[in-house]
């Protein structure tokens, strides 16, 4: 919202962080919706008749990944990448440092018109913008009291 205050984009930044870290948590610990479904279909036996899920058109797109990141943590790799897994997705590779965000955006050029330089503009304006929000709610913030 380009009328919402630096503080309440923030607010809003905060509130997305930790949804997506618990969510994130709940699915490395097998919590995951998605985990169960894979778990359940890697039971079917070889011939077994799929169940209604597994046929159902909403489930089939669920599959189909149009976008699929991976995190790199570590600040000593300085050439990395991943791919698109479907040719009509992107594959974006993404590295948080001390100082800079370093995306690694690849899509297939092909008759979907994917464009990674158009999809990492935009990524920038998003991230840009959130950075400004966040150093102008800055003093906003408390200010940390003497220890006197």
């Amino acid at each position: 919202d380009p009328h919402a205050s630096p503080a309440a984009k923030t607010a809003a930044l905060q509130a997305a962080v930790k949804a997506h870290g618990a969510y994130a948590k709940a699915c490395a610990e097998g919590r995951g919706v998605d985990r169960h479904l894979l778990g359940l279909r890697l039971l079917l036996r070889p011939g077994e008749e799929k169940p209604a899920i597994f046929q159902d058109p909403a489930y089939a797109e669920t599959c189909h990944w149009y976008l699929s990141t991976s995190q790199l943590s570590s600040e000593h790799f300085e050439g990395w990448g991943f791919s698109e897994v479907v040719p009509d997705g992107y594959g974006i590779a993404y590295t948080i440092r001390r100082d800079a965000l370093i995306f690694h955006i690849a899509a297939m050029k092909n008759e979907f018109g994917l464009n990674s330089d158009h999809l990492a503009h935009y990524i920038k304006e998003a991230a840009t913008e959130m950075r400004a929000a966040v150093v102008a709610a800055a003093p906003a913030a408390a200010a940390p009291k003497a220890k006197l």
